[in-house]
């Protein structure tokens, strides 16, 4: 049998209640309840109380404990703590198995035995290397992700050079055969086809990697907008409302390609002078 039914044999084998005992223990009904249910165990004090009381040797709550001779079942009050295995000094509290002289791991703050104090260090390990392996597994994530960040900062940088490298290839064999047939503007040709590779190619490249140079263009692209039109609900003021909005928009459409424009200009010379930090931030997989 278990502690736990030894227990409440004992108990009932003497016509007691759980109160009763409980009171002669100092310990409430609650407790003895739970220790009849297996959900707690009594500390060694309070186990050897309960075998003088109900007169039985300490080591009847032993493992095969209820098998005790008649002369085991009569020790007088000088032997409990002994057993033939040698002196209790406790009662295990993972487990509930008394614990002898040599067979404890620790008596203080509680008494652990040997087996319980190895199945805790055993269930330590495994959690250390849950812990471990966890941890192994998060920053093999960061550096996946990191590593994808990087490739696709790369696949855009590579998009955005070889777009570019064929825009710049185009304009350059335009600008050529343009500077063939006009050989007076020659010098002029010469200028732009500079001005292509200088300005022109690190800005059709930076136009796929969405960064500053792209943000500059976004700019020129914004519509200004325009005042309202205050008008009479007549034929003519409907017609001057017609003639005002078409004008307004030609106004809107002028406005917008002048400073598209010149942003575009502007971005083509920033270009130049970011290529290079934007491409090292690609690289490395940064945002832009």
């Amino acid at each position: 049998m278990e502690i736990n039914e030894k227990i409440s044999a004992l108990r009932k084998s003497n016509n007691m209640t759980q109160a009763e005992l409980g009171t002669k223990l100092n310990v409430t009904f609650q407790a003895v309840s739970k220790w009849e249910s297996g959900k707690s165990y009594p500390d060694f004090e309070t186990l050897s109380k309960m075998a003088k009381i109900f007169g039985v040797p300490i080591s009847y709550f032993e493992e095969g404990g209820e098998n005790v001779t008649e002369t085991a079942a009569t020790a007088t009050a000088d032997e409990f703590g002994k057993t033939e295995s040698g002196k209790v000094v406790g009662f295990c509290k993972d487990c509930g198995k008394l614990v002898h002289e040599g067979e404890e791991s620790c008596t203080t703050p509680v008494v652990i035995c040997k087996q319980c104090a190895l199945r805790r260090e055993n269930i330590k390990k495994v959690q250390e290397n849950e812990q471990k392996l966890q941890k192994q597994q998060a920053e093999r994530a960061v550096k996946a992700k990191k590593q994808a960040e990087v490739d696709r900062g790369k696949k855009r940088r590579n998009r955005g050079l070889i777009v570019s490298a064929i825009i710049t290839v185009a304009l350059l064999v335009l600008f050529t055969v343009l500077a063939i047939k006009s050989p007076e503007d020659t010098v002029m040709y010469i200028a732009i086809m500079a001005f292509t590779v200088v300005c022109g190619y690190p800005f059709f490249a930076q136009l796929f990697w969405d960064g500053i140079v792209v943000d500059i263009v976004l700019v020129g692209g914004k519509i200004v907008g325009m005042p309202g039109v205050i008008f009479s609900l007549d034929l003519d003021g409907i017609i001057f409302l017609i003639v005002v909005k078409i004008l307004f928009a030609v106004i809107k459409m002028l406005i917008f390609m002048l400073t598209f424009l010149f942003m575009i200009f502007v971005a083509m010379v920033v270009a130049t002078f970011v290529f290079v930090p934007q491409m090292h931030k690609l690289n490395k997989g940064e945002e832009l």
